[in-house]
């Protein structure tokens, strides 16, 4: 580019015009390509076509990137392979509680905004429902940072032939969010239930003479507060995008830096890529040195147990599941093998999951 800055502007201009252009284009390609595949799997609707998943298209791309942020990748990608997956046939996915709460912030970051979302009270009716072929996937709360596990979802996966395939860890955050952005309009605030109670100390301090007030959902704390000039909503970071609010505070949650761990639950197992994880559910005999049996043929083979948690086993009083997460993939011959002889060990044993683990976890120490 030359040295006077008004030319270079103009080059600049004509250079992210041509840049847009070109990923419009491209983005236009791959929509026509995927309706292809629909006509191809029409025309041989005996045999068995995918389009590359999320997972497989980052490990084929994410290395080309040189200028573009590496962080803001992922999320990109996802958007456009959900978008794509709307033309086939939108992914119908339940998460648990109300719509616009975390749980559906997690699943709309995992899958993308194009998918088919649906609300569940409780994570055994999802499961079940992904069990029977209504649900494709679904995204249940795993593990809190300051609870641990989620019994009830365990549970209900143990009983379950759903299988965690993934899984996702977003922060427990809220914000407080209205038309206007000017806290000195607020009078009301709507909130959910669960959101409400986790910001309660904070809005007590911040808004002192408003009057909170308890909604279903999240959704429709939003729609009230978009219809209101005077109310806010307690909201995630799911409903600010979607309803074109300002944020009045961020971050109004009583306790900071918790995070909850989502699983997400299908049918399927996914293929091993060598940084994987594997969750499984044990019943051990009621016998000296049981668990130790139970667990020597991981520390025999060298397999990394990175996590071991008791549970109290639904219908049978004062008797107990273990849960064990460790590092591989149940097609890894070292893990295959530990379970075999996990299973002549104990009472009763079950592969709740065996997945990739999360890029950001990177490798196990």
């Amino acid at each position: 580019m030359g040295s006077d800055p008004k030319g270079q502007w103009a080059e600049i201009r004509a250079a992210l015009d041509k840049a847009d252009d070109a990923l419009v284009q491209a983005l236009d390609l791959r929509a026509r390509v995927v309706k292809e595949f629909l006509s191809l799997r029409e025309q041989d609707p005996d045999n068995f076509y995918t389009t590359p998943n999320l997972a497989e298209v980052m490990a084929r791309v994410k290395d080309a990137v040189v200028d573009f942020p590496r962080p803001s990748l992922e999320p990109v990608m996802r958007e456009i392979l959900s978008a794509c997956d709307a033309l086939i046939r939108p992914v119908r996915v339940g998460f648990i509680g109300a719509a616009g709460g975390l749980p559906h912030l997690a699943a709309s970051r995992h899958f993308g905004s194009s998918a088919d979302f649906q609300s569940f009270d409780t994570a055994p009716a999802l499961v079940a429902e992904i069990a029977r072929g209504e649900i494709s996937f679904g995204v249940v709360p795993l593990e809190t940072s300051t609870d641990g596990a989620v019994t009830a979802t365990l549970d209900a996966l143990a009983h379950s032939d759903a299988k965690i395939c993934a899984e996702i860890t977003i922060p427990s955050a809220y914000h407080l969010v209205s038309r206007t952005g000017n806290a000195s309009d607020i009078e009301k605030i709507y909130g959910a239930p669960a959101a409400h109670a986790a910001c309660d100390r904070t809005l007590r301090k911040a808004f002192p003479k408003a009057s909170v007030l308890d909604v279903p959902s999240g959704a429709i704390a939003a729609q009230f507060a978009s219809d209101d000039h005077g109310a806010a909503a307690i909201s995630t970071e799911l409903m600010v995008a979607t309803h074109n609010f300002k944020v009045v505070l961020q971050d109004i949650q009583d306790r900071s830096g918790v995070h909850v761990r989502y699983a997400i639950v299908g049918t399927e197992l996914p293929r091993r890529t060598g940084t994987d994880r594997t969750i499984l559910a044990v019943a051990v005999n009621d016998s000296p040195g049981a668990l130790y049996k139970a667990l020597r043929p991981f520390a025999d083979r060298g397999v990394n147990l990175t996590r071991l948690e008791s549970r109290p086993a639904h219908g049978e009083t004062w008797r107990y599941l273990f849960f064990i997460e460790l590092d591989g993939h149940v097609t890894d011959r070292t893990v295959l093998t530990a379970i075999a002889d996990l299973r002549d060990a104990a009472r009763w044993s079950k592969i709740l999951g065996s997945y990739p683990r999360p890029p950001q976890e990177g490798p196990s120490k």
